[in-house]
């Protein structure tokens, strides 16, 4: 009997493990700039805090918003330091136009760049619209915020009208923003929770 136990045990285990493995997936990991050293990166993604708003104020973590080692991904140069600005899965939709979207991130980072690769990385994928140039309507809120850089309800206003587009992680980054002005503005706390729970899967 245990000589069985241990055969089932030996035969089902691996097949087990091997059911729980995610199958890699298809990235284009979106890097901003690098060098040798942290410092070189870091750089590159300051430079673009400093343009866009969203890279300013939404949370790195993970493979978004951060710098990392070339070695941790498969296919890089070895040995470098970069500024991952995210990971996009090639089916999502917010990369259905990967060229669009590099485009439009080239006018603030003109030495962006991506490279195809394979694994499992979630879905670390910045929104498109972020780095795209705004339309008269948006303009008019990013005007404001330039002119009140401290001013909770200028980052709310516009926290709202990302969140009525359907801009739901960029709405997010920006109302935090107003939360970190003014901790006990309603509207915005209000909003903050709404966006909690519509990102939350």
């Amino acid at each position: 009997m245990t000589s069985r136990i241990l055969l089932l045990l030996a035969v089902c285990v691996p097949l087990l493990a091997s059911a729980k493995e995610p199958k890699p997936r298809t990235y284009d990991i979106i890097i901003v700039g690098g060098g040798k050293t942290e410092e070189e990166a870091q750089a590159a993604l300051d430079r673009l805090k400093a343009k866009v708003l969203y890279v300013r104020f939404a949370t790195p973590s993970g493979d978004l918003l951060t710098v990392r080692k070339s070695d941790d991904y498969p296919g890089l140069n070895k040995g470098l330091y970069i500024a991952v600005l995210g990971m996009c899965a090639r089916d999502a939709e917010v990369v259905e136009d990967m060229k669009r979207f590099m485009k439009a991130l080239k006018v603030h980072a003109p030495g962006a760049y991506s490279k195809t690769i394979k694994g499992q990385y979630g879905d670390p994928c910045p929104p498109s619209n972020a780095f795209m140039p705004p339309e008269a309507e948006e303009k008019a809120f990013l005007e404001r915020i330039a002119k009140e850089p401290k001013s909770a309800d200028a980052y709310f206003a516009y926290a709202m009208f990302l969140k009525n587009e359907s801009r739901l992680d960029e709405a997010n980054a920006i109302v935090t923003q107003a939360l970190d002005l003014d901790p006990q503005h309603e509207e915005a706390k209000a909003l903050g929770h709404l966006l909690m729970v519509l990102l939350t899967p």
